[in-house]
């Protein structure tokens, strides 16, 4: 059995679409389960490589994102035995084979504010349209699922759920050496340490972390958090500054895997106040890493965290404050923490998972 993998999407792994579709493939490499990889051309996928060997390249223009969808991805059916999208668009007519397209969540249908330009209602429009024609959707939660039947009931017996995992790297440590440089390189020399992981549009949150930690760390004189990925993101900049925080928060720009492991390994607690996720890949990641977990107390984020973390109404900041401070105030609580973390973490390894996928796929080539 030969899979055709839509690697179209992957530029530089930055997204948790991009590292789900590297980490599947690394999954399905384990069990013995051909990939080829389609959508870029003359690049041949390497599983045990970062980004699969894929060389980064520049966003794709519309032009190209539309033919691929819907034109390109026609032709990639010759001499495979199923097509996987990993993200959600189907081409706009059935193929002659097989077709698995992943769901990640529903944001774009969900959440107004994501769905406002006429180009967005389009292309939206069109995954209504398309999606029928997949033969089997899979949903990353239990939460996707849900937004799937209430968004497309007519599609929600197509539907399997799946989890999401997390990449192998994050069940593993840097070296100390390798960390300690990470940590002198920004500067980090406050205890305790948060640490947060993910993006910085409205959904996520990250003012109200914000508003907790001024109050905590001027309660502790002490203390530190680290925004990975939000060194040029204006918005969050000038909160830091409006709050007084600069002396308090490191930003760091974009960095590669092995950079944040080292930054999940030094930190004492990880924060994820978001209001709205598919899954929720950071806190996973966290608990990978032994890491204690504080959540917004949000649908998809409680199926991964279950109860090896603690769950905070995402807008409720002494909540946040006071929940923050019992961990570390609380040894034996975080060391508790850590420990359940990284069992719930092996509910998300790639090979397992993969498993699953080696499942379905056979079971769609028979049918």
């Amino acid at each position: 059995m030969k899979i055709a993998m839509d690697i179209s999407i992957m530029g530089n792994c930055r997204t948790g679409t991009e590292e789900y579709t590297e980490g599947l493939v690394w999954g399905l490499n384990r069990v013995g389960i051909q990939v080829l990889g389609v959508g870029r051309k003359n690049q041949a996928i390497l599983p045990d490589r970062a980004c699969l060997g894929l060389e980064a390249r520049p966003k794709r223009s519309l032009w190209e994102k539309w033919w691929w969808e819907n034109i390109g991805i026609l032709s990639s059916v010759k001499d495979v035995s199923l097509v996987h999208i990993p993200y959600m668009m189907h081409p706009p007519r059935n193929l002659s084979v097989p077709t698995v397209v992943t769901v990640h969540d529903l944001i774009p249908y969900r959440l107004q504010a994501y769905h406002g330009r006429l180009r967005e209602r389009v292309y939206f429009s069109q995954i209504r349209r398309y999606l029928p024609n997949a033969t089997q959707i899979v949903a990353i939660s239990q939460s996707t699922y849900r937004d799937i039947a209430d968004f497309f009931p007519q599609l929600a017996q197509k539907v399997t759920v799946i989890a999401n995992g997390v990449h192998p790297d994050y069940f593993h440590p840097v070296a100390v050496e390798q960390m300690e440089r990470l940590t002198a390189s920004y500067g980090l020399a406050k205890r305790p340490r948060l640490l947060y992981v993910g993006g910085y549009d409205a959904r996520k949150n990250v003012h109200t972390i914000l508003q907790a930690c001024q109050k905590i760390f001027s309660r502790m004189k002490d203390g530190e958090l680290v925004l990975v990925g939000a060194l040029h993101h204006e918005p969050t900049l000038r909160a830091v500054k409006e709050l007084g925080l600069e002396d308090r928060v490191i930003f760091t720009p974009y960095l590669l895997r092995n950079q944040v492991v080292g930054l999940y390994q030094a930190a004492d607690l990880f924060v994820y106040p978001s209001m709205y996720e598919g899954f929720g890949l950071p806190p996973a990641q966290a608990l990978a890493m032994g890491v204690p977990v504080i959540a917004g107390d949000i649908p998809a984020v409680s199926e991964v965290v279950g109860d090896s973390g603690l769950l905070v109404s995402p807008h409720n900041v002494d909540e946040w404050v006071e929940t923050i401070s019992r961990v570390i105030q609380t040894p034996a609580l975080a060391q508790k923490m850590a420990a359940r973390g990284r069992a719930r973490a092996e509910d998300f390894n790639w090979e397992n998972i993969a498993e699953q996928y080696q499942k379905l796929y056979r079971r769609l080539v028979r049918d």
